[in-house]
């Protein structure tokens, strides 16, 4: 007479009932997982161990192996918890910034540092960056006037040059927060001749001066 194990317990699963299955003369059992799924198993895999749940053991398996950061601090970041992939895998963890963003960060990163913030650290270094790299001195740009180059929104192809709508061409200049007009002229050239002598007039003398002062050579005078 064959062992009846309906009711008993091997690893994770519960056998509830014999099945038969078409075309084999081997014996199987509908289970019941702690997981609350259901699976069929042959008799003998169950017996014998080798079958112990109905598939979540094997996908329970990498999250146990993986450390579980949560709580740990990575510069700003706090881990919350694991992001769960469907296969059981865990490669992402839901951290809060201090600034109070939630964000997903890959655990590479967490684990090498290249990600410490939600995104504001670097925000925060670029704005300082521009600062020092951005000098203001009596209400003019020394970088700006410094590079000449043309603004983007610029077409005729030099800066403060514009075509009138009487196809007439204005140049203008802009220095220690006031636009100055140049004059109104029938040919392009006249136009970037003027703009020219004016940069010439305004910028490089007050550059002249501030590289000085830098230097300090206006100090020693």
């Amino acid at each position: 007479m064959r062992n009846d194990l309906t009711g008993k317990t091997f690893g994770q699963l519960t056998a509830v009932k014999p099945v038969a299955k078409e075309g084999s003369r081997k014996r199987f059992w509908l289970c019941r997982c702690s997981c609350g799924s259901e699976t069929v198993v042959e008799e003998s895999h169950l017996k014998s161990g080798h079958t112990k749940s109905c598939g979540c053991y094997r996908r329970m398996l990498p999250r146990k192996r993986q450390h579980d950061l949560t709580g740990r601090r990575y510069g700003r970041l706090l881990v919350l918890g694991p992001v769960v992939e469907e296969d059981g895998s865990i490669r992402n963890w839901e951290c809060l910034c201090d600034c109070g963003k939630k964000v997903i960060c890959y655990k590479e990163n967490l684990y090498s540092g290249a990600t410490r913030s939600c995104g504001c650290l670097q925000e925060e270094q670029r704005r300082k960056n521009v600062k020092k790299a951005i000098h203001f001195v009596e209400g003019t740009c020394i970088e700006r006037i410094a590079s000449r180059k043309n603004c983007a929104n610029n077409t005729t192809g030099h800066r403060g040059v514009y075509r009138r709508d009487n196809n007439r061409w204005r140049a203008a200049i802009g220095f220690q927060g006031k636009l100055y007009y140049l004059g109104t002229f029938d040919r392009y050239e006249d136009a970037v001749k003027a703009r020219v002598e004016a940069e010439e007039n305004l910028y490089d003398a007050f550059l002249d001066r501030y590289r000085k002062e830098q230097s300090g050579e206006l100090l020693h005078k």
